[in-house]
């Protein structure tokens, strides 16, 4: 059976750790529970192994990580300041760990754990800070952290599927452009002596291809330096907000991104409504926390809208189709929840099926691009080839 590194806690408190064999993690934590121990995590041996010397983790993931030991220990029956210290002793992100040793000085100082992380909005976000509110109000921290823990790799899965599904298409742009540029840059400008030796009247095909080519060859630097300042540019307009807002708006309003765009913005927004409800904080505070949660600039203004209109006494769904962000199904569904008081449920509901509804629509956009590109590509390499060929041809013919 598989090898598992584990840490857990005594039940006096005391930190322990060690290698127990289970068939998974599950099964390695139900052991650990029956030797009478709190388990804090339990990994396999080669993931710890390969990961040990050098931690590749985000700052975003470490975060996500320490939140669900600190949520277990909690639980435990930790105080949060010695909670907090094991987590800065046993933690593998040396930023993570000065953060948190900085929030454990502010929780000595007589702050509540909330107000601490307040002063890290770079680790810890509002929406993260508003639900550790909640649930200090409520006297269920732990719960709430919980909670955050499976909001947080809710999100991050998401965006690992989105940065995945990205990958080989824009590996497979990039190659099509390079073998482009070679065959207009290298092959085609050695044919050019030779057409202009002849006396033929050449294609119209291989005057555009040698035209092309000699462009490339007098401009190609004057094109590379503004294709690189118009990537920065658009760098630096992901950093603007009023940019960022309008570029956001295009996102949504496009054929068929767009489409996209408005299912992730829903399962987003659905996942944090299900969490800060059922972390104890009423619709209108919730919201507000929501809002933080979404990652189109645009949709988050949408929800502003949204807050205003539930904090007149206007029901939610009404207030969400309005905005046209939300997907129609979901603010039919989120109507149903209202009218049956179980809105929290309807929500997580929502966002497990957008997450795998995006995932699907995503992975069949993939399978889209990829032969768009390939064919686009034979046929430019093709078209490039039969018009150096046409000359060719027509060059032979006049020598006969």
């Amino acid at each position: 059976m598989p090898l598992f590194v584990y840490r857990a806690l005594t039940s006096t408190g005391e930190r322990v750790s060690g290698e127990i064999e289970a068939a998974d993690d599950r099964s390695a934590v139900a052991r650990l529970q029956d030797r009478g121990l709190i388990p804090i995590s339990a990994e396999p041996v080669a993931v710890r192994a390969a990961s040990a010397p050098v931690p590749a983790r985000s700052l975003a993931r470490a975060v996500t990580e320490a939140t669900r030991e600190l949520a277990t220990l909690l639980e435990a029956g930790q105080p949060v300041e010695a909670a907090l210290g094991l987590l800065i002793e046993t933690g593998e992100q040396r930023r993570l760990r000065t953060v948190l040793a900085s929030v454990r000085e502010a929780v000595r100082g007589g702050k509540s754990l909330s107000e601490a992380l307040a002063a890290h909005p770079e680790a810890f976000p509002r929406a993260y800070v508003g639900i550790v509110r909640a649930g200090e109000a409520a006297g269920s921290l732990g719960e709430s952290l919980q909670k955050l823990v499976r909001l947080r790799e809710r999100s991050e899965q998401l965006e690992r599927k989105l940065v995945s599904a990205m990958i080989y298409p824009s590996v497979l742009l990039v190659a099509s452009l390079g073998a482009l540029a070679v065959l207009l840059l290298v092959v085609v400008p050695r044919f050019a002596p030779l057409f202009a030796q002849a006396a033929a009247e050449l294609p119209a095909s291989t005057r555009l291809t040698l035209a092309l080519a000699e462009f490339l060859a007098e401009r190609g630097e004057v094109l590379a330096v503004g294709l690189a300042l118009a990537l920065l540019g658009l760098l630096l307009a992901r950093r603007n907000e009023p940019l960022r807002l309008a570029l956001d708006r295009a996102i949504l309003a496009a054929p068929v991104f767009g489409r996209v765009a408005r299912e992730r913005a829903t399962a987003q927004a659905m996942r944090g409504l299900a969490t800060v409800l059922g972390g104890g904080l009423d619709l209108a505070n919730g919201l507000g926390l929501v809002r933080d949660m979404l990652a189109n600039r645009a949709a988050r203004a949408a929800l502003d809208r949204v807050l205003i209109g539930v904090r007149q006494g206007r029901p939610l769904w009404s207030c969400l189709a309005e905005t046209n962000v939300v997907a129609p199904l979901a603010v039919r569904l989120v109507r149903v929840g209202e009218e049956s008081g179980r809105l929290a449920a309807v929500a997580e509901h929502l966002a497990d099926a957008f997450e795998e509804r995006l995932a699907t629509r995503l992975t069949r956009l993939v399978a889209l691009v990829e032969p768009l590109v390939i064919v686009t590509l034979g046929l430019l390499v093709g078209g490039i080839v039969v018009s150096i060929l046409a000359a060719v041809v027509a060059v032979n013919d006049l020598a006969f």
